[in-house]
């Protein structure tokens, strides 16, 4: 065993203290136990300790050599029996008393720690490892004040005693001290710069003032002198991380886990930084090991949710965070992740009761109070939405989802121009936000301020030139400002120098369709298609063309030629489920709504439209159903209302209230 060498110095003090008090035969007795004892043998120590004693009772020397290597040994009863017996043949010894105290002291018996402290300084004011002793015991007690002052006069007796600076160091800071902690941290390393533990509290300090660059390198040169030490790496780690370098986090966490692989703390980390980083797959390995190691860890549980709920995989999700609720029913970050989780699941009055739960333990959780923000605004709750999301904004102003989701409720509301000035606050934050800036432009067209709308509509189109959407709004806008064919022109124009672009041949069938010159649009839409026949984006605007012109058969045989060449594309399946039942096929509509809730089964309009396919079947109890899954996930859905409405006065006077 690595003997300290601060104790040696200790130890050497004390035999030195009883030289030429003992026989020869013990003396070399006593030269052999310290040799032992140095060399890390401490039962054969121990043993030759035991040998003098047996020659001489009286042996001073030998009884507290003795009780230091049981305090080694961690046998702290027999040395302080030992300790004491050697006070009490030599009293006058100040270094016996000061082993004594840092017995006692280990054992927590402060009180009488302090005592034989306090003798040795009797003995000695200039004792340096007492007043080191007595900071340590007022240091354990909070006495900070008088800790700081035992150990400055440590450092008085003794200047080039490195721990009791360091330790100084420590006092000043749960003083609050931080200057003065940081000269004694500085000063410790002067004196020892080897004095790794003065480094990782030096890097500590540096951290918590946000000095990372300093911090990391104090860390560096903690971990060169103590290099088996993953909890300064834990530390390094933790702070590259606040530094968003989440590469170098988990290399520090990988020098971890090399030292110590089978701690799950550090495969935490790794799991958190990695999805930081957006490696969800790689994340859920990392806390898959840590799972492994510790079962318990609800922090793993918690970084696992949140890999399955950024992979889509939202019912895998919530099991996660629900074993993480389950081994801490008052973890918050997991009651507030699983609340999201529930949102993608379409749960949104579970994400309601999860969100609640986060919120009575922490109130001040901006997250929380916009998550159910969210959740009320799926449920049409339009003014709770926006008392909970004007709650996460007060918390946190620099939540732009707060912002944009106070914005959206207060459309709902009809306070247009309102909502508008929320957007803006939710676009100095992030003015790259090109869905806040969809939906500033839709607030302002519905508040018919069209040229706001075309203003906001184009900072969309700046960001994202292959928006439709905000294309769509632009054409409206122009056309109520009776400038409709100028997007047209626009497009035209662009197209001279580009004539073969299919963005700009897009925007302008879309132009076209709206000013309802389907033919025209359809011709624009070919010559995409001419270049690009798997242009999946020209080919559903010319499928919506055909259902539009009522071409059905034609539009399935688009939106089937649309699913061979992207088999996930989720529109084309939505406007091909359209196709089929006006069509009348039925079944193959049923079918295809199946198949898209297996997709995302938290759509409404999916399940609205599968109970309309139901009904045409005569399923009328199981269209019920679709339409009150509907419902649940969005009350505001009017279609599945009606649908649910005509269903049941068909069944009438059948139909019985929740016999569905």
């Amino acid at each position: 065993m690595k003997i300290d060498p601060w104790l040696l110095l200790l130890v050497a003090m004390v035999f030195a203290s009883f030289a030429g008090c003992i026989s020869p035969q013990s003396a070399n007795l006593l030269e052999e136990a310290k040799a032992l004892q140095q060399k890390g043998d401490l039962n054969q120590s121990l043993a030759k300790y035991d040998e003098a004693i047996s020659l001489d009772a009286n042996n001073s020397a030998a009884w507290a050599g003795r009780g230091e290597v049981l305090h080694l040994l961690g046998r702290d009863e027999d040395a302080v029996h030992s300790l004491t017996k050697s006070t009490v043949l030599e009293p006058a010894s100040a270094q016996v008393w000061i082993a004594l105290g840092d017995t006692l002291a280990d054992m927590g018996k402060n009180d009488e720690a302090f005592s034989a402290y306090d003798n040795a300084i009797k003995l000695n004011s200039n004792a340096t490892m007492a007043w080191y002793g007595i900071g340590n015991v007022w240091a354990r007690e909070g006495r900070y004040k008088d800790s700081a002052a035992a150990y400055s006069m440590a450092l008085r007796t003794n200047e080039s005693y490195a721990p009791a600076a360091k330790n100084l160091g420590d006092v000043l800071v749960a003083l609050k001290e931080y200057d003065q902690a940081l000269r004694s941290y500085n000063f410790a390393l002067n004196i020892s710069p080897t004095y790794g533990e003065a480094a990782f509290a030096k890097g500590d300090l540096l951290s918590q003032f946000g000095k990372y660059e300093e911090a990391l390198t104090a860390y560096e040169d903690a971990i060169r002198n103590l290099p088996n030490n993953t909890e300064i790496l834990s530390h390094m780690a933790s702070v590259q991380a606040a530094m968003g370098r989440y590469d170098d986090a988990i290399s520090t966490c990988d020098r971890a886990i090399a030292i110590d692989p089978k701690n799950a703390t550090y495969w935490v980390y790794k799991s958190y930084f990695l999805n930081n980083l957006g490696q969800f797959n790689e994340s859920l390995n990392a806390s898959g090991v840590a799972i492994g190691l510790d079962p318990s860890n609800a922090v793993a549980w918690n970084n696992r949710g949140f890999s399955y709920n950024s992979l889509g995989m939202f019912e895998e999700a919530v099991s996660a965070y629900s074993q993480a609720i389950a081994i801490e029913p008052d973890n918050v970050a997991a009651l507030t992740n699983r609340g999201f989780a529930l949102l993608n699941e379409g749960k949104a009055n579970q994400a309601i009761e999860d969100l609640d739960r986060a919120i009575k333990l922490d109130p001040g959780l901006a997250t929380a109070w916009s998550y159910r923000a969210i959740a009320h605004y799926r449920l049409g709750q339009y003014s709770e939405a926006l008392a909970d999301a004007t709650k996460a904004a007060d918390l946190n102003p620099g939540n732009p989802v707060a912002w944009s989701t106070a914005g959206m409720a207060l459309i709902q509301k009809g306070e247009f121009q309102k909502a508008s000035s929320y957007f803006d606050k939710a676009l100095q934050i992030n003015s790259n936000a090109t869905d806040v800036w969809l939906n500033k432009g839709f607030a302002l067209y519905i508040a018919k301020d069209y040229e706001g709308a075309l203003a906001a509509c184009d900072h969309v189109l700046e960001l994202d030139p292959e928006n439709l959407a905000a294309w769509q709004y632009k054409v409206s806008a122009l056309r109520n400002l009776g400038r409709g064919e100028e997007a047209v022109w626009i497009t035209d124009r662009q197209l001279k120098t580009d004539p073969w672009n299919a963005t700009l041949l897009l925007r302008k069938a879309t132009a076209l369709v709206m000013l309802n010159r389907n033919g025209e649009a359809q011709l624009a839409l070919s010559r995409i298609l001419e270049r690009d026949p798997d242009n999946t984006k020209a080919l559903t605007e010319m499928g919506k063309i055909q259902i539009a012109s009522g071409d059905y058969l034609g539009a399935i045989r688009t939106f089937e030629g649309i699913r061979k060449i992207d088999p996930d594309t989720y529109e084309s399946l939505v406007y091909l489920g359209v196709a089929y039942y006006r069509s009348g096929q039925y079944e193959k509509a049923l079918s295809l709504y199946d198949e898209m809730l297996e997709k995302n089964p938290a759509s409404s309009f999916t399940w609205s439209n599968r109970g309309y396919a139901l009904v045409k079947l005569g399923r009328l109890q199981d269209a019920i159903k679709s339409f009150d899954r509907a419902l649940e996930l969005d009350p505001s859905n009017l279609d599945a209302k009606y649908g649910k409405y005509e269903t049941m006065r068909i069944m009438w006077p059948s139909y019985v209230p929740g016999s569905a």
